[in-house]
């Protein structure tokens, strides 16, 4: 008996190169004309999603065979790892917490998960990143399906950008593959750009889970965090200077107080003190960060609901666009053929109680439970191991912003326009050659 999954394998292809060398997309994305399928503007569940509940050919489970090659022994257990890490981090914080040996360590470790923030001034990092980024260990779970990473065009290492990440699927294996491990070619595909997978806040009060997050190179989602780590905002006050503008406006005593600790000159009558002294100049403030990227999947929760094999159903919303304005960083498309098709997933009707239940757990917490199931360790038909799919990301082309710290609606519509018309020529453009047994077109939910 051989394992039917290796048919599924293809052999590693070429990264796409669309256009000449040093070619960035700098006037956006040519206008092209709407189509019928990505016109949704409901915030339904299509009808054709809903899956049929009775299933008259059901079939015997299929084992997989004793003899396997090693490798395809330890791709899956590097899977498995990868989808229990949660469960790993949530055993070990209750292990300590049952042991009154470790409290002394715990409990102050608590009180600095409860009161620190995730990083925002820079791609994250701790003591553990060096272990925990090994290339070698994630690169058994890129050739698990396998991943495959490709670029339409080149992108300059001068400007910031924000990959926006389509479509959420069910875990979002591709997202993590490309842009965590960079064990698919990210470094070579897009040299001097370092990119930072967001995920959601909540994420990183998560006992011992933050810390792995963390080494991993993860951030924040918030607001704050995103512009944070493209540099912040032009133009806009620091938090900085806004602490020394509340301190010029003390009282004298307290500003003559500051300015001789510093060891500035001594303040006039005035009790003004010379340029430069608590200030600094134009020429001596930090330049804005370049080649930082950010990466948002960008349907989250509620596209995850959308999830079925041999269908693209994205998510649209705008909150990404306007810190791409704020900041002036450029919005680049990215779209995951074969995301959808890693796992089985029962859609229930929008009238259903199921349905209405998992999106009380979304509006609470934040994430949703998806009714999901795909292979399994030992067996090819029930399970929660994702299937052996292939998976080819494709980064579009990147569409540059006006940079504003109050952007307007109607501008942000236009970009909206313009990121959408880019995922259609993406999708138009690959769909024959990585969705070639597709079953719907693609469709975007505004």
């Amino acid at each position: 008996m051989t394992d039917p999954t290796m048919e599924t394998e293809k052999a590693p292809q070429k990264p796409l190169v669309n256009g000449t060398k040093g070619e960035n997309g700098s006037n956006g994305v040519k206008p092209g004309p709407k189509r019928a399928h990505s016109a949704v503007q409901q915030d339904d569940i299509p009808s054709d999603l809903v899956t049929v509940t009775s299933n008259p050919h059901r079939r015997a489970i299929r084992w997989a065979p004793l003899v396997i090659p090693i490798r395809r022994r330890i791709e899956t257990f590097v899977v498995v790892i990868f989808q229990l890490a949660g469960l790993i981090a949530l055993a070990m914080f209750w292990f300590t917490a049952a042991n009154p040996l470790t409290w002394p360590l715990l409990v102050p470790y608590l009180i600095y998960l409860t009161l620190t923030p995730p990083p925002s001034n820079g791609p994250p990092s701790n003591f553990f990143s060096p272990f925990l980024r090994n290339k070698r260990f994630w690169s058994y779970f890129t050739s698990y399906f396998p991943m495959r990473l490709h670029r339409s065009v080149e992108l300059s290492p001068d400007e910031n950008y924000i990959f926006g990440f389509h479509p959420h699927g069910i875990i979002s294996h591709g997202a993590w593959g490309n842009f965590v491990t960079k064990t698919t070619g990210w470094d070579e595909l897009f040299p001097g750009i370092s990119n930072t997978l967001l995920t959601l806040e909540t994420n990183f009060r998560l006992p011992f889970y933050r810390e792995y997050l963390i080494g991993m190179g993860l951030g924040s989602v918030s607001r704050k965090s995103c512009e944070g780590l493209l540099g912040g905002v032009p133009g806009e006050v620091s938090e900085e200077a806004v602490h020394n503008t509340i301190w010029d406006r003390a009282p004298k005593v307290f500003r003559k107080r500051k300015i001789m600790i510093s060891g500035a000159s001594t303040p006039t009558v005035s009790g003004e003190h010379k340029t430069g002294q608590l200030h600094m100049s134009s020429a001596e403030k930090p330049a804005m960060k370049k080649g930082q990227g950010i990466t948002i999947v960008i349907g989250g929760a509620q596209e995850s609901l959308f999830a079925k094999p041999g269908t693209m159903t994205l998510k649209m919303r705008k909150g990404f666009l306007r810190v791409a304005v704020r900041t002036g960083a450029s919005v680049v498309p990215v779209l995951s053929f074969g995301e959808n098709d890693l796992f089985e997933q029962l859609i229930p009707e929008k009238t259903s109680w199921v349905h209405k239940f998992q999106i009380l757990i979304k509006k609470v917490f934040g994430f949703t439970i998806p009714l999901f199931h795909a292979r399994g360790i030992f067996n090819y038909d029930v399970g929660l191991v994702p299937y052996r799919t292939p998976v080819n990301t494709v980064v579009g082309r990147p569409i540059k912003t006006v940079q504003s710290p109050d952007p307007r609606d109607d501008y942000i519509d236009e970009l909206q326009d313009m990121y959408c018309q880019e995922l259609e020529r993406m999708w138009e453009e690959h769909k024959d050659k990585f969705a070639p047994e597709r079953k719907a077109e693609m469709r975007i939910i505004r």
